[in-house]
């Protein structure tokens, strides 16, 4: 069975109102209680695999639960363990009760030694909603993860599609999204609930991940939506994470790539410039705030450190240099999330494109791409500033695109061509981070941070000239895509 659902944040500030709302149909109210079982070296959880026994009012159910084929898809298999009344204390989970083909896969070599976990105890208000033929239910959950002697809240909507059009769940999602200022979390009950159970208080950092494609040659809506899926699930995981208070470099710097992967999507592929262009205001303003965060963080965490060690003074920089803004304010913007919905309304839309032509639909693209860096990477010292930076954004989308296209090549041919990029784009990454750097010590009024100014000028030409080597031997690869 699959399961498609939105799964929003709900903020202290509207639960009243959304409560309200809910309650005006005709609502279902039912305590919940699971139980999450793993086995002792986690071997569920580091499948994205979760598994559960749970009382649904006066039955106990057990479901597994993994990995979809769309960012907001997962399957789902659930097996009827008989009345409450039955059983003195909650079951014990058993691997072996499931024998759907998708599950006995999912769980396929994993040892049946399962241990509790953690709980959950929610309150659930349910109603259901038709809207243009499709029935979509909303589910309210207010409760608490207990793991450890540890507890967590759980405030949420879920909008799960029953049957019909997921286009139409995406609408509803919009709409009670903008309304009582909701934002997308996909980290699951079972994600959160594992975090708990090890302590910790954030998911690890998403890292960017190929599309997946079924076939080497797939239509053109095949390949869109696997390349929107990858990019979406980068980004949604790492927002998700910010969202919710990290003000980790990492979940920043990993949010900021899968945005200039989803965006490089969005202007590079044909299919989907159109609509990139109506978001690209609210992704591009997140990008770029957030990018400011990372670059001072960088500065105090990288830079700074490189200033002392040949002989600088520490500088002072003033108070709120680093932390004056909010990433998760960044991330709630409503603009942002609107955007996000959007696009996981896009990646089912274009899914439905069968033509054919998707390798020339982008080696064109990529072609121009790597001349243009090339030809740039030549002259590149003697490029204006702006130039130079120009040569480094046409570079990582060069990268992106070959990475989105990879899967539809053969592999040493891709590797080879990657390989070869890698260094230019290191060359390029230290190049900027010490512009950047430089002008900000440049904004302030400090003998200490002259010497960092001349330091970092002194240090421009011989990077320039590292950087434009780096291009050169870009240059004589032999692309893959030809």
């Amino acid at each position: 069975m699959s399961e498609y659902e939105v799964k929003l944040a709900v903020p202290a500030t509207t639960r009243q109102g959304l409560l309200r709302e809910l309650s005006e149909g005709d609502v279902e109210t039912v305590a919940l209680h699971a139980i999450y079982f793993d086995t002792p070296g986690a071997s569920l959880s580091s499948r994205h695999v979760s598994l559960r026994v749970r009382r649904e009012g006066d039955e106990w159910v057990q479901t597994l639960k993994g990995p979809g084929d769309s960012t907001l898809d997962r399957f789902e298999d659930n097996v009827p363990l008989g009345p409450a009344s039955s059983h003195k204390a909650p079951p014990r989970a058993d691997l072996s009760r499931h024998i759907d083909a998708r599950a006995a896969e999912a769980i396929r070599s994993v040892a049946n030694t399962l241990r509790p976990v953690f709980e959950v105890k929610v309150e659930r208000r349910v109603r259901r909603i038709e809207s243009g033929g499709s029935v979509v239910e909303l589910a309210f959950d207010e409760g608490e993860l207990l793991a450890q002697g540890r507890k967590a809240a759980v405030c949420e909507l879920e909008l799960e599609l029953l049957e019909g059009d997921r286009q139409e769940l995406l609408m509803l999602a919009r709409r009670w999204r903008m309304q009582w200022d909701l934002w997308l979390s996909t980290s699951s009950k079972a994600q959160r609930g594992q975090r708990l159970a090890a302590g910790e208080l954030f998911d690890e950092p998403f890292h960017a991940r190929p599309p997946v494609l079924a076939r080497k040659k797939p239509t053109r809506g095949e390949f869109l939506g696997a390349v929107l899926d990858a990019c979406l699930q980068q980004v949604l995981a790492n927002a998700g994470e910010v969202a919710a208070g990290s003000r980790a470099d990492e979940h920043i710097h990993q949010l900021r790539v899968g945005l200039r992967r989803l965006r490089t999507a969005l202007r590079e592929l044909p299919a989907l410039r159109d609509a990139g262009q109506a978001v690209e205001p609210a992704l591009l303003g997140v990008f770029r705030a957030l990018g400011e965060w990372r670059d001072r963080s960088h500065v105090l965490r990288a830079i700074e450190p490189k200033i002392e060690a040949a002989g600088g003074r520490p500088v002072r920089f003033p108070d709120g240099f680093h932390q004056d803004r909010d990433p998760a304010a960044m991330v709630h913007a409503p603009t942002f999330q609107d955007a996000l919905l959007r696009l996981l309304s896009l990646a089912e839309t274009v899914r439905q494109d069968d033509r054919k032509g998707t390798r020339a639909m982008v080696s064109a693209r990529l072609d121009r791409l790597h001349r243009q860096v090339c030809e740039d990477g030549a002259r590149f010292t003697k490029l204006a500033e702006d130039r130079q930076h120009r040569v480094r954004k046409r570079l990582k989308r060069l990268r992106y695109l070959g990475e989105f296209v990879a899967p539809l090549y053969p592999d040493k041919a891709v590797e080879r061509y990657m390989k070869a990029l890698k260094p230019a784009q290191d060359a390029l990454g230290e190049y900027n981070d010490e512009v950047m750097a430089a002008s900000f010590y440049r904004e302030l009024d400090q003998s200490e941070a002259r010497f960092a100014v001349d330091l970092l000028e002194a240090r421009r030409p011989s990077q320039a000239r590292a950087c434009r080597k780096a291009l050169e031997r870009l240059a004589d690869a032999r692309p893959f895509w030809r």
